[in-house]
């Protein structure tokens, strides 16, 4: 399908469309934006006003035809239209979540100064300040110059007019025409049917985008905000080997060699740059801070283990020992581990500083358990277990401590294990389910459950699960799944931001600031890595071969 043949099912699309919901037009007149999109700047957004629909896509399609190629567009057709004093919209927005503020505004009765919610957004210009004010009058008034939809500042009174709008949107990717998902908290992204390709393409992409981040000598681009494409400066060794992991992760499913070379330049940059070795000692170093930290340790073997799996390459087997060796020295006769260390000194630093190091480090263990059967490991994540389990540690809800239970059971299938990964999971899921952030390891952490569950079932223990609601748990995975594609840079939404090829099939955190890190991309693979897994589990081994 070529553009203007693709304005003309939009056109079609939209005349169906007004025949379902209510296409309440504004004073008689239609409002459409076209949205044109560039590789490495935003969107050029058009905004047309008349009564007649044939009118406005003749006029569309006019547009089109000057363009010397083939491009990609997006087309939204506002209705829903609601008009509010600003001092009352103000109230409203100051009391919704950062950047969930999900509705177009017209700041004229003409909209001359009407804006998508994706150009608002896309723009910073909702940035409450201490002085109670929502707008960021100096971001709105920049880019409503840059866009050519007003001359001169814009002046907003307490009791100033504002129409605020939904819209209904397509997206033409260069072959089909995407329709998009219209209100709430999905507006303005494509839904996704979420078959096994499609998830395999998610992550293919962003594993891909983490590749592309990975420069020649191994060290990550660490992330971006993405609304004016400003760097994120300091590093963190950690999150530099979690990422690595979740590349290797991406490649085990993609194959895609790019992202494996990628991948083995970050383990090479860690073995060498981040990691001091002393004797049968390795500690990964915070460069910033000389802090040796539990997680990192822990989250560098992950990586390296997953890599031997992998690729059956066992090069950093005895660095993978020396950093088990270093956690093992941090866990107290009870089981519980110390946090943070200083180097070179090795004093304690920090006796326990976040939760999520303690899964961590016994995932760690058991993944190297898997390659190297040394019982010391397995030991230390028993005596965890047994510190977890007298702590109630279930009660933090952490992913981690669902993918270590998910993974000690498959060498201790004890009751205890179980019960303690089901009480994980179980006592949050409604708060999981409702969440309205797109909080990424609440996919890694039910999937992990749900692969439990399986085993739970398997190993006749069915009893276990009499007062936990499994159909609950499958509802929650479902919807997370498919939640948590708000928090993906399709190109429909990185269109509007400074950079778009920057961030382009990247995951970001839309109230940080649509902050692009490589942690946010990481989380994200995981979680459906294992999505994918549990929604091919029943499918012969040929198909998932071909996909």
């Amino acid at each position: 399908m070529l553009s203007l043949d693709a304005v003309n099912t939009i056109k079609k699309q939209v005349e169906n469309k007004a025949k379902s919901v209510e296409m309440n037009n504004w004073k008689g007149e239609w409002k459409v934006f076209l949205s044109l999109d560039f590789e490495k700047k935003r969107a050029t957004v058009l905004n047309y006003s008349n009564a007649s629909l044939d009118y406005i896509f003749k006029q569309i399609h006019k547009k089109l035809q000057d363009e010397t190629e083939n491009r990609t567009f997006k087309i939204d057709v506002a209705y829903q239209f609601d008009t509010v004093l600003f001092s009352e919209w103000n109230e409203i927005t100051l009391h919704t979540r950062k950047n969930y503020y999900r509705k177009g505004i017209s700041f004229d009765k003409g909209f001359h100064t009407a804006l998508l919610e994706q150009e608002i957004n896309g723009n910073a210009m909702i940035q409450p300040k201490d002085e109670g004010v929502a707008l960021n009058l100096e971001n709105l008034n920049r880019y409503l110059v840059q866009a050519n939809k007003v001359y001169g500042k814009l002046q907003i009174e307490a009791d100033s007019e504002l129409i605020t709008f939904d819209t209904l949107g397509f997206y033409y990717d260069g072959n089909d025409v995407l329709e998009l998902f219209s209100g709430d908290l999905n507006n303005g992204r494509r839904s996704t049917p979420l078959t096994p390709a499609d998830v395999e393409e998610i992550i293919h992409h962003a594993g891909a985008y983490l590749a592309n981040q990975v420069g020649a000598d191994g060290e990550f681009i660490y992330g971006y905000f993405a609304c004016f494409d400003k760097k994120i400066k300091h590093y963190n060794s950690l999150r530099h080997a979690s990422s690595t992991y979740s590349m290797i992760e991406s490649y085990e499913i993609s194959r895609d060699e790019a992202t494996l070379t990628a991948a083995k330049k970050a383990l090479r940059f860690l073995a060498l740059d981040l990691i001091r070795e002393r004797g049968d000692r390795a500690y990964v170093i915070e460069r910033d801070t000389n802090e040796i930290k539990l997680g990192a340790n822990a989250a560098a073997i992950l990586a390296f283990s997953k890599y031997m799996q992998v690729t059956q390459d066992m090069l950093y087997l005895p660095l993978c020992q020396s950093l088990a060796h270093a956690i093992c020295d941090q866990q107290q006769d009870d089981g519980q581990f110390i946090h943070v260390l200083e180097y070179p000194t090795l004093v304690v630093k920090d006796p326990f500083r976040i939760i999520y190091y303690d899964g961590e480090a016994v995932l760690a263990l058991l993944r190297l358990y898997a390659i190297n059967t040394d019982p010391k490991w397995l030991n230390a994540a028993q005596k965890a277990f047994d510190h977890f389990i007298a702590k109630s540690y279930w009660k933090n809800h952490d992913h981690w401590l669902s993918y270590c239970t998910n993974e000690i059971t498959k060498y201790l299938p004890e009751d205890r294990y179980f019960e303690f990964g089901l009480k994980n999971a179980f006592g949050r899921l409604n708060f999981i389910h409702d969440r309205e952030t797109t909080f990424p390891t609440f996919l890694e952490l039910t999937v992990a459950t749900h692969d439990m569950c399986e085993r739970i079932e398997a190993a006749d223990k069915a009893y276990l699960l009499k007062d936990f609601n499994r159909e609950k748990l499958e509802q929650t995975i479902e919807k997370r799944a498919d939640y948590q594609l708000n928090g993906f840079f399709y190109p429909e939404l990185a269109m509007y931001y400074k950079n778009p090829a920057r961030i382009l099939n990247s995951f970001f955190i839309r109230h940080h600031s649509f902050r692009v890190r490589i942690d946010d991309v990481e989380h994200n693979i995981s979680g459906y890595c294992r999505y994918l897994n549990r929604i091919t589990s029943d499918l012969p081994e040929k198909n998932k071969e071909k996909m």
